[in-house]
């Protein structure tokens, strides 16, 4: 299979308008959630963010089809906030919203890591692991935990339930990585981008929305058990 038409993820032209747009799209995300959009889960306040970077346009829709009811800039207290939950607790939003919790978290630790990792001209499964590790540690501890403790649990019972979860999530995430970087890129271009090249962000950008769809299954077996909540 050929991935010729790939080639656009390393053109400066596609790339700096993506994540320019994203950008923007990204501020004004967090402007809406803090001033229309009140209701929004604690945990997606940075989280829709950091995917819309990241998602650009495809980041903002997702926002717009999920999270943002229509017309919820002319409503009010009690009203947007019954209004909003009946919006997000459709199945697939829940799940949806899940899903950005998760990959926003990993999400940022992988590219961290992936920064790291190609400076240090680490190998394959050398970067994977590192990224695995980083990728978890940040998903663990800057969204999930928090999230869980929010919800009135201990510390420790925060931990628990915030690594169980962040683990499997985790594991899927970095399978649809995984291809990426492994087949796709060098297919591509014949070798791992330096992170000061266009590719390397056009390529980032591609992992992680694969890696978004490889964990969207999982994440909806775990928001169907309880172990994950979702957007709501």
């Amino acid at each position: 299979m050929s991935f010729d038409f790939l080639q656009v993820l390393a053109n400066p032209l596609f790339v700096v308008p993506w994540y320019g747009f994203g950008i923007v799209a990204a501020v004004w995300v967090f402007f809406d959630e803090l001033t229309a959009n009140k209701n929004v889960n604690e945990a997606l306040v940075l989280g829709w963010p950091i995917i819309i970077v990241f998602f650009s346009l495809i980041g903002l829709l997702l926002y717009l089809l999920t999270c943002r009811p229509p017309g919820i800039i002319s409503r009010s207290g009690e009203e947007a906030a019954a209004y909003h939950h009946e919006f997000v607790t459709v199945t697939w939003k829940k799940v949806t919203g899940s899903v950005i919790h998760c990959v926003a978290g990993d999400g940022l630790g992988i590219v961290t890591a992936m920064v790291v990792a190609r400076l240090a001209e680490l190998s394959f499964w050398q970067e994977f692991w590192y990224e695995y590790l980083v990728g978890f540690v940040f998903g663990l501890f800057i969204f999930q935990a928090w999230a869980m403790h929010n919800m009135g649990n201990s510390l420790a019972v925060s931990l628990w339930k915030a690594a169980r979860a962040e683990f499997f999530s985790m594991v899927t995430v970095m399978v649809g990585m995984g291809l990426v970087m492994r087949f796709v890129t060098p297919a591509v271009m014949g070798q791992s981008p330096d992170p000061t090249s266009p590719a390397f962000w056009g390529f980032a950008s591609l992992g992680l929305i694969i890696g978004f769809v490889f964990t969207f299954p999982m994440n909806w077996f775990l928001v169907s058990i309880g172990w994950k909540h979702g957007m709501a």
